[in-house]
Protein backbone atom coordinates (compact mmCIF):
# COMPACT_ATOMS: atom_id res chain seq x y z
CA UNK A 1 0.00 0.00 0.00
CA UNK A 2 1.27 3.50 -0.85
CA UNK A 3 2.06 5.82 1.47
CA UNK A 4 2.87 8.61 -0.63
CA UNK A 5 1.66 12.13 -0.11
CA UNK A 6 0.30 13.80 -3.10
CA UNK A 7 1.38 17.40 -2.74
CA UNK A 8 -0.40 20.53 -3.41
CA UNK A 9 0.45 22.00 -6.59
CA UNK A 10 1.48 25.87 -6.28
CA UNK A 11 0.88 26.13 -10.16
CA UNK A 12 -2.90 25.42 -11.19
CA UNK A 13 -1.71 24.07 -14.51
CA UNK A 14 -0.65 21.26 -12.34
CA UNK A 15 -3.70 20.50 -10.83
CA UNK A 16 -5.58 17.32 -11.92
CA UNK A 17 -8.23 18.53 -14.36
CA UNK A 18 -12.10 18.35 -12.61
CA UNK A 19 -13.87 17.84 -15.46
CA UNK A 20 -11.85 14.54 -16.86
CA UNK A 21 -13.78 11.74 -16.81
CA UNK A 22 -12.20 7.97 -15.91
CA UNK A 23 -13.36 4.65 -15.63
CA UNK A 24 -14.42 4.55 -12.22
CA UNK A 25 -13.04 1.51 -10.11
CA UNK A 26 -16.76 -0.48 -8.83
CA UNK A 27 -17.95 -3.40 -7.13
CA UNK A 28 -18.96 -4.85 -10.77
CA UNK A 29 -17.23 -5.91 -13.77
CA UNK A 30 -15.94 -3.40 -16.00
CA UNK A 31 -18.47 -2.34 -18.55
CA UNK A 32 -18.13 0.12 -21.47
CA UNK A 33 -20.26 3.04 -20.26
CA UNK A 34 -19.14 6.33 -19.38
CA UNK A 35 -19.55 7.62 -16.50
CA UNK A 36 -20.03 11.57 -15.34
CA UNK A 37 -17.20 13.51 -13.35
CA UNK A 38 -18.97 13.93 -10.62
CA UNK A 39 -20.03 9.95 -9.47
CA UNK A 40 -18.81 8.86 -5.78
CA UNK A 41 -16.35 6.09 -6.24
CA UNK A 42 -16.84 3.01 -5.52
CA UNK A 43 -19.81 2.53 -7.94
CA UNK A 44 -22.01 0.55 -5.66
CA UNK A 45 -23.87 -1.96 -7.80
CA UNK A 46 -27.05 -2.97 -8.41
CA UNK A 47 -27.97 -5.86 -6.08
CA UNK A 48 -31.15 -7.39 -5.93
CA UNK A 49 -33.12 -8.32 -2.49
CA UNK A 50 -32.00 -10.79 -0.49
CA UNK A 51 -34.85 -12.15 1.79
CA UNK A 52 -32.99 -13.61 4.54
CA UNK A 53 -30.15 -10.75 5.09
CA UNK A 54 -33.16 -8.22 4.82
CA UNK A 55 -34.89 -10.00 7.78
CA UNK A 56 -31.32 -10.22 9.64
CA UNK A 57 -31.17 -6.26 9.03
CA UNK A 58 -34.93 -5.84 9.87
CA UNK A 59 -34.46 -7.84 12.95
CA UNK A 60 -31.10 -6.05 14.16
CA UNK A 61 -32.29 -2.41 13.51
CA UNK A 62 -35.59 -3.25 15.49
CA UNK A 63 -33.62 -4.62 18.64
CA UNK A 64 -31.48 -1.78 18.45
CA UNK A 65 -33.98 0.74 18.67
CA UNK A 66 -36.44 -1.30 21.30
CA UNK A 67 -33.15 -1.60 23.63
CA UNK A 68 -32.45 1.69 23.25
CA UNK A 69 -36.07 3.09 23.65
CA UNK A 70 -36.68 0.35 26.90
CA UNK A 71 -33.48 1.38 27.89
CA UNK A 72 -33.57 5.04 27.82
CA UNK A 73 -36.69 5.12 30.32
CA UNK A 74 -36.15 2.56 32.60
CA UNK A 75 -32.08 3.03 32.88
CA UNK A 76 -31.18 6.47 31.89
CA UNK A 77 -34.33 8.57 33.06
CA UNK A 78 -33.90 7.59 36.74
CA UNK A 79 -30.94 9.43 36.35
CA UNK A 80 -31.55 12.38 35.63
CA UNK A 81 -31.86 14.34 38.96
CA UNK A 82 -28.01 13.09 39.25
CA UNK A 83 -27.20 15.74 36.41
CA UNK A 84 -28.04 18.49 39.44
CA UNK A 85 -27.19 16.37 42.47
CA UNK A 86 -23.87 15.26 41.34
CA UNK A 87 -22.99 15.73 37.80
CA UNK A 88 -19.81 13.59 38.27
CA UNK A 89 -22.05 10.71 39.42
CA UNK A 90 -24.44 11.17 36.39
CA UNK A 91 -21.69 11.09 33.79
CA UNK A 92 -20.42 8.35 35.36
CA UNK A 93 -22.97 6.02 35.27
CA UNK A 94 -24.88 7.51 32.16
CA UNK A 95 -21.68 6.44 30.54
CA UNK A 96 -21.55 3.15 31.64
CA UNK A 97 -25.11 2.33 30.95
CA UNK A 98 -24.20 3.62 27.28
CA UNK A 99 -21.40 1.64 27.03
CA UNK A 100 -23.30 -1.45 27.88
CA UNK A 101 -25.89 -1.01 24.87
CA UNK A 102 -23.41 -0.06 22.71
CA UNK A 103 -21.77 -3.55 23.19
CA UNK A 104 -25.05 -4.54 22.42
CA UNK A 105 -24.93 -2.76 19.22
CA UNK A 106 -21.66 -4.58 18.76
CA UNK A 107 -23.38 -8.26 19.28
CA UNK A 108 -25.93 -6.88 16.33
CA UNK A 109 -23.71 -5.52 13.53
CA UNK A 110 -21.27 -8.86 14.29
CA UNK A 111 -23.71 -11.83 15.06
CA UNK A 112 -27.26 -10.36 13.47
CA UNK A 113 -26.43 -8.65 10.80
CA UNK A 114 -23.01 -10.90 10.30
CA UNK A 115 -20.96 -7.63 9.44
CA UNK A 116 -17.11 -8.45 10.67
CA UNK A 117 -15.46 -5.18 11.57
CA UNK A 118 -11.83 -5.27 11.07
CA UNK A 119 -9.43 -3.09 12.73
CA UNK A 120 -6.26 -2.44 10.92
CA UNK A 121 -3.15 0.12 12.08
CA UNK A 122 -2.71 1.73 15.55
CA UNK A 123 -4.93 0.86 18.95
CA UNK A 124 -7.22 3.13 20.68
CA UNK A 125 -5.01 4.59 23.97
CA UNK A 126 -7.92 4.31 26.36
CA UNK A 127 -8.32 7.42 28.92
CA UNK A 128 -8.82 6.31 32.63
CA UNK A 129 -9.88 7.93 35.37
CA UNK A 130 -5.99 7.56 36.80
CA UNK A 131 -4.69 8.98 33.03
CA UNK A 132 -7.49 11.21 31.10
CA UNK A 133 -6.51 12.06 28.25
CA UNK A 134 -8.14 13.96 25.43
CA UNK A 135 -8.64 12.94 21.45
CA UNK A 136 -10.34 13.76 18.40
CA UNK A 137 -11.42 10.86 15.52
CA UNK A 138 -10.91 12.49 12.19
CA UNK A 139 -12.75 9.88 9.55
CA UNK A 140 -13.68 9.84 6.66
CA UNK A 141 -17.52 10.21 5.63
CA UNK A 142 -18.67 7.61 2.67
CA UNK A 143 -21.95 6.60 3.88
CA UNK A 144 -24.73 7.58 6.42
CA UNK A 145 -23.59 4.59 8.72
CA UNK A 146 -20.13 4.73 8.59
CA UNK A 147 -20.33 5.80 12.63
CA UNK A 148 -22.25 3.46 13.04
CA UNK A 149 -20.49 0.13 12.06
CA UNK A 150 -17.42 2.19 13.64
CA UNK A 151 -18.97 0.47 17.17
CA UNK A 152 -18.29 -2.40 16.20
CA UNK A 153 -14.36 -2.14 17.16
CA UNK A 154 -15.49 -2.37 20.74
CA UNK A 155 -13.61 -0.57 23.76
CA UNK A 156 -12.60 2.00 23.66
CA UNK A 157 -14.43 3.59 20.38
CA UNK A 158 -17.29 2.70 22.13
CA UNK A 159 -16.63 5.52 25.28
CA UNK A 160 -16.56 8.26 22.55
CA UNK A 161 -18.66 11.13 21.72
CA UNK A 162 -20.12 11.58 17.70
CA UNK A 163 -21.17 14.82 16.70
CA UNK A 164 -24.34 13.98 14.47
CA UNK A 165 -26.54 16.09 12.84
CA UNK A 166 -29.56 17.44 15.13
CA UNK A 167 -32.67 14.83 13.72
CA UNK A 168 -31.21 11.98 14.94
CA UNK A 169 -31.23 13.48 18.46
CA UNK A 170 -35.18 13.70 17.79
CA UNK A 171 -35.55 9.80 17.30
CA UNK A 172 -37.32 8.27 20.54
CA UNK A 173 -35.14 5.56 22.41
CA UNK A 174 -32.09 6.17 20.47
CA UNK A 175 -32.14 10.06 20.26
CA UNK A 176 -32.80 10.24 24.00
CA UNK A 177 -29.89 7.48 24.66
CA UNK A 178 -27.32 9.76 22.84
CA UNK A 179 -28.48 13.10 24.30
CA UNK A 180 -27.86 10.87 28.09
CA UNK A 181 -24.27 10.05 27.01
CA UNK A 182 -23.64 14.03 25.87
CA UNK A 183 -23.36 13.34 22.11
CA UNK A 184 -22.86 16.29 20.20
CA UNK A 185 -25.87 16.90 17.77
CA UNK A 186 -25.71 20.37 15.28
CA UNK A 187 -28.61 21.87 13.55
CA UNK A 188 -26.63 23.82 10.96
CA UNK A 189 -27.68 27.08 12.45
CA UNK A 190 -24.00 28.86 12.86
CA UNK A 191 -24.04 30.68 16.15
CA UNK A 192 -26.24 27.44 17.87
CA UNK A 193 -23.84 24.89 16.49
CA UNK A 194 -20.89 27.08 17.74
CA UNK A 195 -22.58 27.40 21.40
CA UNK A 196 -23.60 23.96 21.54
CA UNK A 197 -20.01 22.84 21.01
CA UNK A 198 -18.74 24.65 23.52
CA UNK A 199 -21.34 23.72 26.15
CA UNK A 200 -20.79 19.95 25.45
CA UNK A 201 -17.29 20.29 25.56
CA UNK A 202 -16.80 22.33 28.45
CA UNK A 203 -18.69 19.94 29.82
CA UNK A 204 -16.59 16.92 29.47
CA UNK A 205 -13.55 18.43 30.46
CA UNK A 206 -15.16 19.80 34.07
CA UNK A 207 -16.95 16.36 34.78
CA UNK A 208 -14.27 14.20 33.24
CA UNK A 209 -10.88 15.91 32.86
CA UNK A 210 -11.18 14.25 29.35
CA UNK A 211 -12.67 14.39 25.57
CA UNK A 212 -13.01 11.93 22.81
CA UNK A 213 -14.94 12.98 20.05
CA UNK A 214 -15.26 11.54 16.51
CA UNK A 215 -15.89 14.14 13.86
CA UNK A 216 -16.64 14.00 9.83
CA UNK A 217 -14.33 17.10 8.40
CA UNK A 218 -15.51 16.49 5.21
CA UNK A 219 -19.38 17.94 6.86
CA UNK A 220 -21.29 14.85 4.89
CA UNK A 221 -21.36 11.52 3.31
CA UNK A 222 -20.04 10.91 -0.04
CA UNK A 223 -23.00 11.63 -2.76
CA UNK A 224 -23.01 13.26 -6.22
CA UNK A 225 -24.10 16.10 -4.72
CA UNK A 226 -22.00 16.86 -2.21
CA UNK A 227 -18.68 15.91 -4.69
CA UNK A 228 -19.89 18.77 -7.35
CA UNK A 229 -19.28 21.11 -4.11
CA UNK A 230 -16.27 19.57 -3.43
CA UNK A 231 -14.86 20.07 -6.64
CA UNK A 232 -15.63 23.73 -6.69
CA UNK A 233 -14.07 24.10 -3.92
CA UNK A 234 -10.78 22.58 -5.25
CA UNK A 235 -11.25 24.80 -7.86
CA UNK A 236 -11.32 27.99 -6.22
CA UNK A 237 -8.50 26.98 -3.60
CA UNK A 238 -6.09 24.97 -6.58
CA UNK A 239 -6.19 21.52 -5.04
CA UNK A 240 -7.10 18.39 -6.56
CA UNK A 241 -9.87 16.91 -7.25
CA UNK A 242 -10.72 13.72 -5.48
CA UNK A 243 -13.28 11.12 -5.98
CA UNK A 244 -13.05 8.43 -3.03
CA UNK A 245 -12.96 11.17 -0.46
CA UNK A 246 -14.43 14.84 -0.20
CA UNK A 247 -11.67 17.66 0.66
CA UNK A 248 -12.42 18.22 4.75
CA UNK A 249 -13.18 21.47 5.96
CA UNK A 250 -10.36 22.45 8.36
CA UNK A 251 -12.08 25.30 10.49
CA UNK A 252 -14.22 23.25 12.67
CA UNK A 253 -11.36 20.43 13.19
CA UNK A 254 -9.26 23.61 14.58
CA UNK A 255 -12.20 24.77 16.40
CA UNK A 256 -12.34 22.07 18.55
CA UNK A 257 -8.91 21.70 18.95
CA UNK A 258 -8.94 25.20 20.51
CA UNK A 259 -12.06 24.69 22.66
CA UNK A 260 -10.05 21.07 24.20
CA UNK A 261 -7.09 22.95 24.37
CA UNK A 262 -3.27 21.69 24.09
CA UNK A 263 -3.07 21.09 27.95
CA UNK A 264 -5.48 18.05 27.19
CA UNK A 265 -5.51 17.21 23.99
CA UNK A 266 -2.83 14.59 22.92
CA UNK A 267 -4.11 12.34 20.40
CA UNK A 268 -5.73 12.76 16.67
CA UNK A 269 -6.29 9.57 14.88
CA UNK A 270 -6.87 9.66 11.21
CA UNK A 271 -9.59 6.81 10.37
CA UNK A 272 -10.31 5.58 6.84
CA UNK A 273 -13.48 3.83 6.47
CA UNK A 274 -13.90 1.07 3.89
CA UNK A 275 -15.80 -1.29 1.89
CA UNK A 276 -14.53 -3.99 1.05
CA UNK A 277 -17.71 -5.94 -0.97
CA UNK A 278 -20.89 -4.20 -0.45
CA UNK A 279 -21.22 -0.89 0.30
CA UNK A 280 -24.66 0.32 3.05
CA UNK A 281 -26.02 3.18 1.11
CA UNK A 282 -28.70 4.41 1.03
CA UNK A 283 -29.19 3.04 4.60
CA UNK A 284 -32.59 1.58 3.49
CA UNK A 285 -29.91 -0.96 1.85
CA UNK A 286 -30.24 -2.69 5.58
CA UNK A 287 -33.42 -3.99 4.66
CA UNK A 288 -33.04 -5.12 1.50
CA UNK A 289 -30.43 -7.33 2.73
CA UNK A 290 -27.55 -5.58 1.37
CA UNK A 291 -25.66 -5.85 4.16
CA UNK A 292 -21.80 -5.70 3.95
CA UNK A 293 -19.51 -8.62 5.33
CA UNK A 294 -16.98 -6.37 6.26
CA UNK A 295 -15.89 -3.16 6.93
CA UNK A 296 -12.65 -2.15 7.27
CA UNK A 297 -11.56 0.59 9.37
CA UNK A 298 -7.45 2.04 9.00
CA UNK A 299 -6.55 3.79 12.37
CA UNK A 300 -3.50 5.79 12.52
CA UNK A 301 -2.64 7.54 15.50
CA UNK A 302 -0.68 11.26 16.00
CA UNK A 303 0.71 12.98 18.98
CA UNK A 304 -0.59 16.63 18.80
CA UNK A 305 2.99 17.38 20.65
CA UNK A 306 4.75 15.31 17.34
CA UNK A 307 2.27 17.56 14.80
CA UNK A 308 2.82 21.27 16.35
CA UNK A 309 6.40 20.60 17.88
CA UNK A 310 4.73 21.33 21.58
CA UNK A 311 7.10 21.94 24.40
CA UNK A 312 6.12 22.86 28.05
CA UNK A 313 7.07 26.50 27.07
CA UNK A 314 5.31 26.88 23.78
CA UNK A 315 1.77 25.60 24.25
CA UNK A 316 -0.35 27.93 22.15
CA UNK A 317 -2.80 28.24 19.28
CA UNK A 318 -1.73 30.98 17.08
CA UNK A 319 -1.63 31.24 13.30
CA UNK A 320 1.38 29.27 12.43
CA UNK A 321 -0.16 26.45 14.61
CA UNK A 322 -3.33 26.81 12.86
CA UNK A 323 -2.07 26.99 9.62
CA UNK A 324 0.30 23.82 10.59
CA UNK A 325 -2.87 21.38 11.80
CA UNK A 326 -5.18 22.73 8.08
CA UNK A 327 -1.82 21.65 6.27
CA UNK A 328 -1.66 18.40 7.98
CA UNK A 329 -5.49 17.98 7.96
CA UNK A 330 -5.58 18.65 4.22
CA UNK A 331 -2.33 16.25 3.51
CA UNK A 332 -4.21 13.52 4.82
CA UNK A 333 -6.93 13.25 3.36
CA UNK A 334 -4.97 13.72 0.06
CA UNK A 335 -3.07 10.61 1.37
CA UNK A 336 -6.83 8.97 2.10
CA UNK A 337 -7.41 9.67 -1.79
CA UNK A 338 -4.34 7.41 -2.32
CA UNK A 339 -5.06 5.01 -0.26
CA UNK A 340 -8.55 4.28 -0.85
CA UNK A 341 -8.17 4.13 -4.59
CA UNK A 342 -5.34 1.42 -4.31
CA UNK A 343 -7.67 -0.19 -1.62
CA UNK A 344 -10.49 -0.46 -4.16
CA UNK A 345 -8.67 -1.08 -7.43
CA UNK A 346 -7.98 -4.47 -5.79
CA UNK A 347 -10.81 -7.03 -6.37
CA UNK A 348 -13.04 -8.35 -4.06
CA UNK A 349 -11.52 -10.76 -1.72
CA UNK A 350 -7.88 -9.16 -1.99
CA UNK A 351 -8.73 -5.32 -0.51
CA UNK A 352 -7.27 -4.66 2.54
CA UNK A 353 -5.05 -2.77 4.48
CA UNK A 354 -2.07 -3.45 6.15
CA UNK A 355 -1.23 -4.14 9.93
CA UNK A 356 -3.89 -5.81 11.02
CA UNK A 357 -4.74 -6.22 15.15
CA UNK A 358 -7.53 -7.60 17.08
CA UNK A 359 -10.46 -5.26 17.77
CA UNK A 360 -10.34 -4.61 21.74
CA UNK A 361 -14.02 -5.52 22.33
CA UNK A 362 -15.14 -6.80 25.57
CA UNK A 363 -18.15 -8.57 24.02
CA UNK A 364 -16.05 -10.97 21.63
CA UNK A 365 -12.66 -12.41 21.10
CA UNK A 366 -11.47 -14.01 17.79
CA UNK A 367 -10.15 -17.83 18.93
CA UNK A 368 -7.31 -19.88 17.00
CA UNK A 369 -9.68 -20.74 14.16
CA UNK A 370 -10.44 -16.87 13.25
CA UNK A 371 -13.45 -17.62 14.26
CA UNK A 372 -15.62 -15.05 16.80
CA UNK A 373 -16.54 -16.26 20.62
CA UNK A 374 -18.36 -14.52 23.23
CA UNK A 375 -16.59 -13.06 25.95
CA UNK A 376 -18.26 -13.77 29.51
CA UNK A 377 -18.78 -10.24 29.96
CA UNK A 378 -20.20 -10.26 26.12
CA UNK A 379 -22.67 -13.09 27.09
CA UNK A 380 -24.21 -11.74 29.95
CA UNK A 381 -24.38 -8.42 28.61
CA UNK A 382 -26.14 -9.70 25.93
CA UNK A 383 -28.41 -11.53 28.54
CA UNK A 384 -29.00 -8.73 30.68
CA UNK A 385 -30.01 -6.70 27.79
CA UNK A 386 -32.75 -9.73 26.10
CA UNK A 387 -33.89 -10.51 30.21
CA UNK A 388 -34.55 -6.96 30.41
CA UNK A 389 -36.27 -6.19 27.45
CA UNK A 390 -38.92 -9.02 28.47
CA UNK A 391 -39.22 -8.57 31.73
CA UNK A 392 -39.68 -5.10 31.37
CA UNK A 393 -42.41 -5.65 28.76
CA UNK A 394 -43.96 -7.84 31.30
CA UNK A 395 -44.36 -5.10 33.62
CA UNK A 396 -45.78 -2.27 31.34
CA UNK A 397 -48.52 -4.53 30.39
CA UNK A 398 -49.44 -5.68 33.36
CA UNK A 399 -48.56 -2.95 36.31
CA UNK A 400 -50.55 0.03 36.05
CA UNK A 401 -48.18 2.60 38.11
CA UNK A 402 -45.32 1.18 35.62
CA UNK A 403 -48.04 2.32 32.42
CA UNK A 404 -47.57 5.65 34.24
CA UNK A 405 -44.09 6.03 34.82
CA UNK A 406 -43.80 4.50 30.80
CA UNK A 407 -45.68 7.90 29.50
CA UNK A 408 -44.51 10.21 32.11
CA UNK A 409 -40.94 9.71 31.22
CA UNK A 410 -41.75 9.73 27.53
CA UNK A 411 -43.66 13.00 27.94
CA UNK A 412 -40.54 14.10 30.04
CA UNK A 413 -37.75 13.24 27.31
CA UNK A 414 -39.93 14.66 24.73
CA UNK A 415 -39.71 18.29 26.58
CA UNK A 416 -35.74 17.91 27.20
CA UNK A 417 -35.66 17.10 23.20
CA UNK A 418 -38.00 20.13 21.68
CA UNK A 419 -37.76 22.86 24.66
CA UNK A 420 -34.40 22.51 26.12
CA UNK A 421 -32.42 21.43 23.21
CA UNK A 422 -32.00 17.95 24.37
CA UNK A 423 -31.01 16.68 27.87
CA UNK A 424 -27.21 16.47 26.64
CA UNK A 425 -27.15 20.77 27.15
CA UNK A 426 -29.90 20.74 29.50
CA UNK A 427 -27.24 18.49 31.98
CA UNK A 428 -24.57 21.32 31.44
CA UNK A 429 -26.86 24.16 32.88
CA UNK A 430 -26.05 22.50 36.13
CA UNK A 431 -22.39 22.22 35.99
CA UNK A 432 -20.42 25.64 37.17
CA UNK A 433 -21.40 25.08 40.85
CA UNK A 434 -20.71 21.45 41.34
CA UNK A 435 -17.70 20.96 39.45
CA UNK A 436 -14.59 23.62 40.14
CA UNK A 437 -12.57 24.37 36.94
CA UNK A 438 -11.13 27.61 35.37
CA UNK A 439 -11.42 28.22 31.79
CA UNK A 440 -10.16 31.11 29.56
CA UNK A 441 -12.70 32.76 27.81
CA UNK A 442 -12.75 32.83 24.23
CA UNK A 443 -12.12 36.29 22.63
CA UNK A 444 -10.91 35.27 19.20
CA UNK A 445 -13.40 34.51 16.97
CA UNK A 446 -11.27 33.94 14.06
CA UNK A 447 -10.13 30.67 15.73
CA UNK A 448 -6.16 32.38 16.42
CA UNK A 449 -6.36 31.85 19.90
CA UNK A 450 -3.69 31.41 22.80
CA UNK A 451 -3.64 28.62 25.11
CA UNK A 452 -7.27 27.23 26.19
CA UNK A 453 -7.51 25.93 29.78
CA UNK A 454 -11.19 25.58 28.89
CA UNK A 455 -13.42 28.44 28.42
CA UNK A 456 -16.96 30.35 29.98
CA UNK A 457 -19.67 30.05 27.53
CA UNK A 458 -20.11 32.91 24.73
CA UNK A 459 -23.22 34.34 23.86
CA UNK A 460 -24.34 34.32 19.63
CA UNK A 461 -23.34 38.06 19.80
CA UNK A 462 -19.48 36.82 19.97
CA UNK A 463 -19.77 35.67 16.86
CA UNK A 464 -19.09 37.72 14.40
CA UNK A 465 -19.85 37.26 10.51
CA UNK A 466 -16.79 36.49 9.40
CA UNK A 467 -16.13 33.62 12.12
CA UNK A 468 -19.84 31.96 11.09
CA UNK A 469 -18.51 32.35 7.16
CA UNK A 470 -15.59 30.36 8.16
CA UNK A 471 -17.50 28.24 10.55
CA UNK A 472 -20.48 27.63 7.77
CA UNK A 473 -17.88 25.90 5.56
CA UNK A 474 -16.70 23.85 7.80
CA UNK A 475 -19.13 21.69 8.79
CA UNK A 476 -20.83 22.21 5.63
CA UNK A 477 -24.17 24.50 5.15
CA UNK A 478 -23.86 24.31 1.75
CA UNK A 479 -27.06 26.09 0.00
CA UNK A 480 -28.00 28.01 2.95
CA UNK A 481 -28.52 31.95 3.19
CA UNK A 482 -25.16 32.76 4.95
CA UNK A 483 -26.79 35.96 6.61
CA UNK A 484 -30.17 34.26 7.22
CA UNK A 485 -27.95 31.85 9.30
CA UNK A 486 -25.79 34.08 10.98
CA UNK A 487 -28.60 36.24 12.38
Amino acid sequence: MSGAVKVIPDDESQRENCTTSSEPVSFVEKSDSSYSSCVPQPVPPKLPVNKLYGIRGIIGICLLLFSAYIGSIFFLAPLLPLAILSPVVFRYFSDFLLTSWLMLAEFVILKILGCRIRHFGDRVIPSTTTKPHSCLFLINHRTQLDWFFVWGLGDPIQRMKIILKDSLAKVPGAGWAMQCGSFIFLRRRIATDQQRLQKIVEYLLKVKQSCQLLIFPEGTNLSSTSLERSDSYAKQNNLPCVRYTLHPRSTGFLHLVKLIGLDHLTEVYDVTVAYPDILPSPEINLIYGHIPHEVHYLVRRFYLSDLLDITSDNQKLDEETNDKLSKWLQNRWLEKENILKEYYDNPIGKRSFQNEITPDSLVFYVNSSDSIMFTYLGLFNTGFWFLSMVSLVYLICTTFYIQIYFITIQLLFTYFTYYTNGVNIWATKWISNSVKGEYNEISDTTFNATTVNNSHDIKHDDVDSNANNVFMHSVQYEGVDQNRKAT
